[in-house]
This record gives C-alpha cells, sequence and structure tokens, in this order.
C-alpha cells in the first residue's frame, strides 16, 4: 500500500468503527423510527436511512476506478429508497426499508471491499482521473479525491445524523 492510499483507508477505517459504535443500543424496532419531540416527528435521517444511503456508495468507487460494481452493487430497491433526494420516512412497522441486520450487513461487506479496493492503487491511479460523469469530475478532479471523500467526509457526516439520533432517542454519546 502506499502513503495515499493508507491515509485514505486509515481515516475511513476510523469512520467505520465508529460505525460499529453508534449502532450499539439500537435496536431493530427503533432502527427505521423518527424522533419525536413536543408530539411531533423531527424530521432527520434515522439509522435505517443512513446505513442505507452509505451502503450505495462503495459501488461507486468501484465505478470511478472502472471496475465492475457487482461484488457489492445493492438491488434498485436500495437505490429507489436510499438515493439523493430520497425522503426519510418513520417506519413503525417495519415495512418501509429492510431489515436492520440487511442494512448493516450491505455497509459492512460494501466499505470492507471499497477499502481492499483503495489498497490495491498506486499513487499514479490515485491522482489520475476516475470513471465518473463531467459533475463528478468537477467536484472531484481525481480518483484519490473522489475516493477520500466518498470513504470519509460523505459517511462521517452522515453518521454525524446517527449520533444526533442518538441523543433525541435517549441513547446518548457512542462514544
Amino acid at each position: 500500500m502506499n502513503q495515499a492510499a493508507d491515509t485514505i483507508n486509515g481515516t475511513a477505517a476510523r469512520g467505520i468503527g465508529l460505525a460499529g459504535m453508534l449502532i450499539q443500543g439500537i435496536t431493530p424496532e427503533m432502527f427505521a423510527r423518527l424522533p419525536v419531540q413536543d408530539g411531533a416527528a423531527v424530521q432527520t435521517n434515522h439509522p435505517a436511512f443512513v446505513f442505507g444511503h452509505l451502503s450505495l456508495y462503495p459501488s461507486r468507487i468501484f465505478i470511478l476506478g472502472g471496475l465492475d460494481p457487482s461484488e457489492v452493487a445493492l438491488s434498485d430497491e436500495y437505490e429507489e429508497l436510499f438515493k439523493i433526494g430520497a425522503e426519510c420516512v418513520d417506519d413503525p412497522d417495519a415495512t418501509i426499508y429492510p431489515a436492520m441486520d440487511e442494512i448493516i450487513k450491505n455497509f459492512q461487506k460494501g466499505y470492507g471491499a471499497a477499502l481492499q479496493l483503495v489498497a490495491s492503487w498506486d499513487n499514479e491511479a490515485l491522482a489520475g482521473p476516475h470513471q465518473g460523469g463531467e459533475s463528478y469530475k468537477k467536484i472531484f478532479p481525481t480518483l484519490g479525491i473522489a475516493a477520500n471523500f466518498l470513504l470519509t467526509s460523505h459517511v462521517m457526516m452522515h453518521l454525524g445524523q446517527v449520533s444526533a439520533w442518538r441523543r433525541f432517542m435517549g441513547l446518548g454519546s457512542a462514544l
């Protein structure tokens, strides 16, 4: 592994470890629930939505690297439920979102595979272009910048939502 890949993977592994801490104490019954404050639902992303949404991105890492994402690609149902712009809704009867164990398994499998992939890229690959569309190329000019954002900043931003959700749900800090 090279320094750039080490840096991306070291930071990403810390975020993935935090994800494991954040799910502690969350039951399947509360996983897809919106918190309630003063009798009204708090419009925030619950863990089912956050982990489902994040589970879509390991396949994007493969695509950006010009590789077949089938190892980690998820169903069209996942895409519809968790894509950018999809609404996070309360699911008291557990009929909208997949089960907690399935979502968490997909998250862990996907990010494990993405970290292995990044570890295989040398400095030249990470400093070079990626296979994303023009909008990605404007925001992320190199493969390394795109992988770094998707595996670190994007993950941590959404994990912050789970951290806030935990407090609303009375679970407190995960640390």
